[in-house]
């Protein structure tokens, strides 16, 4: 897997959700730290995305596209706040 930030997520994350999600604000589950999707430390293959967190590196996010379905899941975000 491929490391990027989380700019990358433009993309995919735009096929679920309108506007800039990776200007988003997450918070992780596991160290509460808040910070932009843009500054998750990503690891990309094809089309399956990790997105991490920058300081303690727990999984926030999973995106993986599969034909015209893209699975979204969010398991290590407690609190996802986008600008309108």
């Amino acid at each position: 897997m491929q490391k990027l930030d989380g700019n990358v997520l433009a993309g995919p994350l735009s096929e679920v959700m309108t506007g800039d999600a990776t200007s988003a604000h997450a918070r992780c589950v596991h160290c509460g730290d808040v910070a932009v999707i843009a500054q998750a430390v990503v690891y990309a293959d094809g089309s399956r995305f990790v997105a991490r967190c920058r300081r303690c590196d727990s999984v926030l996010l999973t995106i993986v596209e599969a034909g015209d379905d893209v699975r979204l899941t969010m398991t290590g975000v407690t609190a996802f706040t986008m600008p309108v």
